[in-house]
């Protein structure tokens, strides 16, 4: 009888205790399938909440929530080949948030920045919960995305909580705290970035037979030679051929 108790212990603490998949130990932080990231902006109390989903083929698609005063704004932006930007939702301001990566794709990078200096490993060294913290007094943060660019200047702190998630995510919880120049000279602020990055192959929400009429069609390039021919076309894939072909 104690023999058997001691397998059904083992057991359950297998069951409590799942395996977590492996995470190759070149993995980068910056290279996950999605990353979901809820991010609290000093001063006015904006918030956002964005799901990030790359496809094997290098398209994004962002979701979006922006919450300000009460206000709650969501949509969908979806980049093709890097020059087209699909986009719907957004009732209120709909070519101001809709029509740009910008801000997520530079919270994004942050964030991929600041967990790469707290766990300089990778996601594959985070096997367990813990706390870590780092502190930078000369070297300034620089985000770039191609349309836009932002700074960080020196010195900055982040301190946080990365964890193991389901499977192949791992989770991560970071307090950034940083100056900005005023008027008034050097003011103290914060933010907070918290989340979770999947680095499994996942699927790719919006399918290649997605028809256009769906949504709002923009460009990063105005002058982008395929946009005439754009307007004749019904699904995403039509688009992403012709872009790939089209420079």
């Amino acid at each position: 009888m104690r023999r058997v108790r001691l397998v059904l212990s083992a057991l359950l603490a297998l069951v409590a205790c799942p395996a977590l998949a492996e995470i190759a130990p070149e993995t980068r932080w910056s290279g996950p399938s999605k990353v979901s990231m809820d991010v609290v902006f000093p001063g006015d109390g904006y918030h956002a909440t964005w799901d990030l989903y790359r496809c094997d083929c290098g398209d994004l698609l962002v979701h979006s929530e922006l919450s300000e005063s009460g206000n709650v704004e969501k949509g969908e932006t979806l980049l093709v080949e890097g020059r087209a930007i699909l986009y719907r939702g957004f009732p209120r301001h709909e070519a101001e948030y809709g029509a740009s990566l910008d801000a997520p794709a530079l919270m994004m990078q942050l964030a991929a920045q600041l967990l790469e200096r707290l766990e300089p490993g990778g996601p594959s060294k985070v096997s367990g919960q813990v706390e870590r913290e780092v502190t930078e007094r000369k070297q300034h943060i620089l985000l770039d995305t191609g349309t836009a660019v932002g700074t960080f200047q020196a010195p900055w702190k982040a301190a946080g909580m990365l964890a193991p998630g389901e499977d192949d995510q791992r989770r991560f919880d970071i307090r950034f705290d940083f100056s900005v120049v005023t008027g008034l000279g050097a003011q103290q602020a914060s933010m907070r970035l918290k989340g979770k990055a999947d680095y499994a192959n996942a699927e790719f929400p919006v399918p290649a037979t997605e028809p256009l009429e769906r949504w709002n069609l923009a460009w990063r390039d105005s002058e982008d030679p395929a946009k005439e021919q754009a307007a004749d076309l019904e699904n995403l894939q039509q688009l992403r051929k012709l872009l790939s072909t089209k420079n």
